[in-house]
């Protein structure tokens, strides 16, 4: 009789489930298998039950039993202790198979969801990397395109324009020789004409093929837009202009503008100040580009000459090309001065006649 209610109470088991449900069907099966007046599953010196039966059971705990994860199985009214403690031992393994495919089952759900988590940022890193080399292809090619462009831009500033001031100028001296009635004086007049419009047809086509940061507002705008990208970094920014403004060649306007793209990119990040001062000086033979910050400064000058630092030796070379000199000394209030002078050669502001050598 004992054997076949054991069997009974170890069949009428289930074989999966959560802690409360194993804990109903423990109860359960002691109470109708093992024909126990009553029968509760709790946790060991808590009060409380998890499960009971008869379902609201006045359960004392005539006898009870260990099961696993800190709890037991109380029973009144049941004759064969020893049935109960097998039903305990069984319903015990139970519950720590459960406990574990429950520990199994969170550490599963865990690796998916990391699993999940690479997938996705997997997918976002390949998306992002399709993304930058299509901006680096982008890039690559702006870099052909405006080296090419000021390339030739440069090639008609130094051919092009040139030639067509020489030509004035030469037009100028022969109607000097002149007499005022000569017929040719009128055919150089209309030729003095044509290079005038030579010359500024050139100088459109040299802007036009400028730099894009240079394309709208010329260096001047260009300046700007740097400023505004130094005040996005929380610093207090001024551009001044001294002198009478004036369209330069595009190899000036672009050496003094990449300088200055240096010069701020080096305030930006190494200075440590909080102001960021511009200041551009048109003379009549040469253009100064100034750009000072107010923050640490140096302490040896022979260290900001070293190579790689500040990237002094391009700015250097820029300048360089040019005839014009690159000074970085300290500011009288602290912080570092960069200043650019460009001479002004061959840049047309008006043209003079050579004086008339005719014979009264």
């Amino acid at each position: 009789m004992l054997t076949e209610r054991l069997a009974a109470a170890v069949s009428g088991l289930p074989a999966t489930g959560s802690e409360t449900e194993l804990a109903a069907a423990i109860a359960r099966v002691a109470a109708e298998a093992l024909g126990c007046g009553a029968a509760g599953v709790r946790r060991a010196g808590r009060p409380g039950w998890l499960a009971r039966c008869p379902e609201g059971a006045d359960v004392r705990g005539e006898v009870c039993v260990p099961l696993a994860g800190g709890l037991e199985l109380a029973v009144d009214g049941c004759g064969d202790a020893a049935a109960v403690r097998l039903l305990g031992a069984v319903g015990g393994r139970l519950l720590e198979a459960a406990a574990e495919r429950a520990r199994l089952a969170q550490k599963a759900e865990r690796a998916a969801r990391r699993a999940r988590e690479a997938l996705e940022q997997y997918r976002s890193q390949t998306r992002r990397l399709a993304e930058l080399r299509g901006e680096l292809d982008d890039a690559e090619q702006r870099h052909l395109v405006l080296t090419e462009r000021n390339r030739i831009a440069q090639d008609l500033h130094d051919r092009a324009a040139q030639t067509s001031f020489l030509l004035a100028l030469k037009l100028d001296w022969l109607m000097g020789d002149l007499e005022p009635g000569d017929p040719l004086r009128g055919e150089l007049e209309r030729l003095k004409q044509l290079a005038a419009e030579a010359a500024a047809q050139t100088r459109e086509a040299i802007y036009a093929l400028r730099a894009s940061e240079l394309a709208e507002g010329g260096l001047q705008g260009g300046l700007r837009r740097l400023l505004a990208a130094a005040e996005g970094d929380g610093f207090t920014t001024r551009l001044t202009v001294a002198g009478t403004p004036r369209a330069l060649p595009a190899g000036v306007e672009d050496a003094l503008f990449k300088v200055a793209q240096e010069a701020l990119n080096n305030a930006r990040k190494h200075s440590r100040g909080s102001a960021i001062i511009v200041a551009l000086r048109f003379e009549p033979s040469v253009v100064t580009l100034v750009v000072q910050d107010n923050g640490v400064g140096i302490k040896n000058s022979t260290d900001i000459e070293k190579q790689g630092r500040f990237g002094v030796r391009g700015m250097r070379e820029r300048v360089a090309r040019l005839g014009g000199q690159l000074e970085l000394v300290g500011g009288d209030e602290g912080g570092l001065l960069v200043r650019a002078s460009v001479p002004l050669k061959g840049v047309v502001t008006h043209v003079h006649s050579r004086p008339d050598r005719r014979r009264p």
